[in-house]
């Protein structure tokens, strides 16, 4: 039998990567694979996909891997695979809402607030069959895992079923456990992920927003760190090389400028005194290695993480208009507080693969 792996695949992007290794990894250790064909969406296969429904029948299984996937395109290609095999599983691991602007996620932020309990519909897609698409999505579904808590209350406020939802958390959470010791007090190492999101964040400023980080790496030096920069995304490592060459003192400043693999990464970060990150799976990555972040909130899916983990307070938006003087602040308060951030960490990532490792009972 076929089973699709559907995410973003194929881009040169480490954080959807690696969620598809870490579910290839856990398919190849639960499943019968003499019995099972795990597929992944390579850039080609999703535009046949998407251009002609037919190609669907050739799958028994479709997979919606982690990622920020809950949107029209994907969701129409689990619709079109109902219309073509009413038969098909159908299963979300780990996929989220992006894409809310800064105003829809402050209005979004205040509906459960004591001065605020009216309901609000934010469906922000084009897409007018969205919502149907989506609500027949979940009804046929078999598993259905989403990222985060915000994921779930965007969702419940479309007024969509979702009796059998669950918030399941990042799949990028299992790219490693949290060993016995992590981080070091003492260290003055602070790893930077830097990169673009080609004006779409918020604030929509990125050269200000770079101008900012580049203040913060200078006190930071002031303050005896060294700093270490490195992309995520093969797109990002013009950036990198942008925000370098603004850094006076650089003495004290390191530039990668290849785009590490997962495990790379994690090797990188392993003795810092924190992160600053700029995509959401550095920070997911640093706290999957129990190493305190600062996370630069530049589009709704880093809050959606932050919140899930219970550390809304160690993101920063890139629309906030104190930015270096707050991220400074944000410094000074993992200085204080760092070693007892991720006192729950494991218990978060035993909780995560207990809830997204269900999907594989369905193929035994």
């Amino acid at each position: 039998m076929n089973v699709l792996y559907l995410g973003w695949l194929g881009y040169k992007n480490i954080g959807d990567e690696l969620m598809w290794d870490i579910f290839r990894e856990k398919f190849n250790q639960k499943v019968d694979i003499t019995k099972y064909k795990l597929i992944p969406s390579t850039r080609i296969l999703q535009v046949r996909l998407r251009n002609n429904k037919y190609y669907l029948k050739d799958f028994d299984s479709i997979v919606l891997g982690g990622g920020s996937l809950l949107v029209p395109g994907y969701i129409t290609i689990l619709y079109n695979a109902i219309k073509v095999n009413k038969n098909i599983n159908l299963f979300i691991w780990g996929s989220g809402i992006d894409w809310l602007e800064k105003k829809e996620l402050d209005r979004f932020l205040s509906i459960n607030s004591e001065q605020n309990k009216l309901k609000r519909e934010f469906n922000h897609f084009k897409d007018k069959q969205f919502k149907h698409k989506l609500q027949t999505v979940i009804q046929h579904a078999k598993f259905i895992g989403v990222r985060g808590h915000f994921t779930y209350e965007y969702l419940k406020s479309l007024g969509l079923q979702l009796d059998h939802v669950k918030v399941t958390g990042d799949p990028g959470l299992l790219t490693t456990t949290i060993p016995d010791s992590v981080g070091n007090l003492n260290s003055k190492k602070v790893v930077i992920n830097w990169g673009t999101a080609n004006q779409n964040l918020y604030g929509k400023d990125e050269e200000a927003l770079e101008n900012s980080i580049v203040d913060v790496v200078n006190e930071l030096i002031t303050k005896g760190y060294e700093i270490y920069i490195y992309p995520i995304w093969n797109k990002d490592i013009a950036p990198c090389k942008s925000l370098y060459e603004k850094i006076t003192d650089k003495k004290n400043v390191h530039l990668i400028n290849t785009v590490l693999d997962q495990y790379q990464i994690l090797e990188l970060i392993k003795d810092a005194r924190f992160t600053i990150n700029f995509k959401l799976h550095a920070n997911v990555l640093s706290a999957a290695r129990g190493i305190p972040f600062i996370a630069l909130g530049y589009r709704f899916k880093t809050f959606d993480f932050a919140n899930f983990i219970g550390l809304d307070q160690l993101v920063i938006s890139t629309s906030d208009p104190n930015f270096t003087e707050n991220i400074l602040t944000k410094v000074s308060y993992i200085e204080n507080q760092g070693s007892l951030l991720f006192n729950d960490m494991s218990a978060i990532q035993q909780t995560v693969e207990n809830d997204l490792d269900q999907i594989f009972e369905y193929f035994r």
